[in-house]
């Protein structure tokens, strides 16, 4: 893009694409339940449902994060080649995930929009005061903002603890979902017919892309 006089002809722009490939991979559980259990306990397979597609749903979340990109495992941005690195070294944490942040405009050329954190990493920086014990973060009678330097914060135990993860994951991120979750029940498994059992099993199946790397940074030693 350039700027151009009144009847100037526009900048043609030239786009050099490479093809690429991710290999779509299924994550899913399965439970056995019998047929009696489903008869007579009103709202056993509405539970069993429920159960299943948040055990599928939390495991996504972690493979998002910190999966090795190794089949079956999709990749997640932890493991993502070539991601910006920010050590916490002698700074504060809230330095290092600033300098995190100036690494993905700088050298990503992004605008980072989220942070993504372990719970125990998060709580050090809600319990910081300042000399005279006044919380920075706001007082613990409220909720606190759950931001850092504007970004929001996402807390979740599958991040790596004392890494934190600053990026634009709204411009440089993908979930591909082939098949969202889906359930299904059948008593043809093993020997599932002749016991009077029945095996329900959700499953997805997905994969991650991560389109720009330097867009995302990983804070260490946090």
């Amino acid at each position: 893009a350039a700027e151009r006089a009144e009847g100037a002809a526009y900048a043609e722009s030239a786009f050099a694409l490479t093809e690429r490939s991710v290999t779509i991979e299924t994550i899913g559980t399965f439970v056995p339940v019998t047929d009696e259990q489903l008869e007579d306990e009103a709202g056993a397979a509405a539970y069993l449902n429920g159960r299943l597609i948040f055990g599928v749903r939390q495991r996504l979340d972690g493979q998002i994060l910190t999966g090795d990109g190794s089949t079956p495992n999709i990749l997640g941005i932890n493991n993502k080649p070539s991601i910006g690195t920010q050590a916490k070294g002698a700074d504060s944490v809230p330095d290092a995930v600033y300098k995190g942040i100036v690494k993905s405009r700088v050298t990503g050329r992004a605008m980072p929009n989220a942070v993504v954190m372990h719970p125990n990493d998060w709580q050090g920086i809600r319990l910081l005061t300042t000399t005279d014990g006044v919380y920075i973060w706001g007082s613990p009678s409220e909720a606190g903002p759950a931001r850092i330097w504007g970004l929001p914060v996402v807390e979740t135990d599958a991040q790596t603890e004392n890494t934190a993860v600053v990026g634009d994951f709204a411009n440089f991120s993908l979930l591909v979902i082939r098949r969202g979750v889906e359930v299904q029940t059948t008593n043809s498994h093993d020997t599932y017919f002749t016991t009077g059992k029945q095996a329900v099993r959700a499953g997805l199946r997905c994969a991650t892309v991560w389109t720009r790397a330097a867009a995302f940074v990983a804070v260490s030693g946090i």
